[in-house]
């Protein structure tokens, strides 16, 4: 077993299959968003619907019902838990050959079988996404162990990356993947108006392939209440691109990480990445 909470060297092109289990990953992850956002007290930032990756179980990990209940997927398997407080299994809806809605009714009665009110769960979000991933677009399929390890692998660098970058700031949110677009990320706060609301915020995180890029990558964001003088090139970063005047922010990715043939070269490419392009920010943001 690779050591967890280490960088897990990217081995593979983002080829077809790989995709296509990182679709199914996110599709399972709509489990979790809706137990939150029906389930769970709402919180003012809609937090509830988040969800966080623990590497040392390969599960995205939603919030903590009060009660102490929760639920997760795990991404080995595509399976559904449904955790107790200390995060033990007490029931699983492997979701490998089943649809969408035959395994929401499972959810829903094994959740009801543990205590829990379900009446208010629904199926219905704020935006949709494509089942095109899904074989014949409708049944969950578990794919091959290769693409299935390095999905892990892409997470699990992830939770490492943007966690390092958080402890950096001091006023910096929790890291973790919102289900919509499926991203790990986190945004520091680098100044607050007189109202005590951000005025200037970086946004650091990992991202899957969108209209943007069309392969896993890790990002740099910027916003700033007020319009800020910004070159589009700000300077030469040592891996990725700049994507402004189109967005406010650079990218790396996955193609170009993988260049690096061996673990220690990928994290150290990375991580000069963030620097460089955190630190250049942070003197344009002043």
């Amino acid at each position: 077993m690779e050591v967890k909470n280490k960088w897990q060297q990217l081995t593979a092109d983002f080829i077809h299959e790989i995709e296509n289990n990182l679709r199914q990953q996110h599709l399972a992850a709509q489990f979790v968003a809706l137990a939150g956002r029906y389930l769970i007290p709402k919180k003012p930032d809609g937090s509830n619907i988040n969800m966080q990756y623990l590497p040392e179980k390969e599960i995205l990990l939603g919030n903590q019902h009060p009660d102490g209940w929760s639920v997760a997927v795990k991404l080995r398997n595509l399976t559904i838990q449904i955790l107790d407080k200390n995060q033990h299994a007490q029931a699983e809806i492997p979701l490998d050959g089943k649809s969408f809605g035959d395994a929401f009714q499972e959810f829903k009665t094994k959740l009801q079988n543990s205590g829990i009110d379900i009446s208010g769960l629904k199926t219905e979000q704020p935006y949709q996404l494509s089942t095109d991933a899904l074989k014949e677009g409708k049944y969950f399929a578990i794919g091959s162990d290769d693409a299935i390890s390095e999905n892990i692998r892409y997470r699990n660098n992830a939770r490492l990356i943007i966690n390092e970058l958080a402890a950096g700031f001091t006023d910096v949110e929790p890291v973790r993947i919102w289900p919509h677009h499926f991203d790990t990320g986190t945004f520091a706060t680098l100044a607050r108006n007189a109202k005590g609301s951000a005025s200037k915020t970086i946004g650091m995180g990992w991202a899957i392939p969108d209209s943007m890029v069309s392969e896993p990558y890790f990002y740099i964001s910027f916003w700033s209440e007020n319009p800020v003088e910004i070159a589009n090139n700000p300077s030469n970063l040592p891996a990725g691109k700049w994507m402004m005047p189109g967005w406010n922010g650079s990218v790396l990715a996955t193609s170009e990480i993988i260049q690096k043939e061996s673990a220690e070269g990928q994290y150290r490419l990375v991580k000069d990445f963030f620097r460089t392009g955190i630190d250049t920010l942070i003197k344009k943001l002043k």
